[in-house]
């Protein structure tokens, strides 16, 4: 989700899961008086919602531009085309989100979850930037 998105998501409605535990954390006043605006704005979305569509969002931007390399040949198509694996802190990133998506369904009684590849239907290729 780009944040461009937001509010064509935040004025339609929304189904999505929220996990069993609950985070709390401080704000600095700017931002809370930001979220409080928006908030205001989208009277229908909760402020869980807003905070969780604002820092998926955000998160998406940051995983954009944590470097993904290209690897050694995996497999080459009929046509010559080299298929290559990757590697790097891009790589490293989505191996631990699966960790903790793992953990998180399973602490909700999922006992076999998907990938969070799988769930979110999200590659992990760089065609994520496009």
């Amino acid at each position: 989700m780009k944040s461009s998105d937001l509010h064509n998501v935040w004025s339609s409605p929304d189904n999505s899961r929220v996990t069993s535990k609950q985070y709390s954390f401080r704000l600095p006043v700017h931002v809370a008086a930001k979220l409080a605006a928006l908030c205001e704005m989208y009277p229908h979305k909760t402020r869980t919602e807003i905070v969780g569509d604002l820092l998926s969002t955000s998160i998406e931007d940051v995983i954009k531009s944590i470097p993904v390399y290209e690897g050694e040949i995996v497999h080459i198509l009929p046509d010559g085309e080299e298929i290559r694996d990757e590697i790097g802190p891009r790589v490293d990133f989505w191996q631990l989100a699966d960790k903790h998506y793992q953990a998180l369904e399973k602490e909700m009684g999922n006992e076999n979850p998907p990938s969070i590849f799988d769930a979110l239907k999200y590659p992990l290729r760089k065609d994520v930037d496009e």
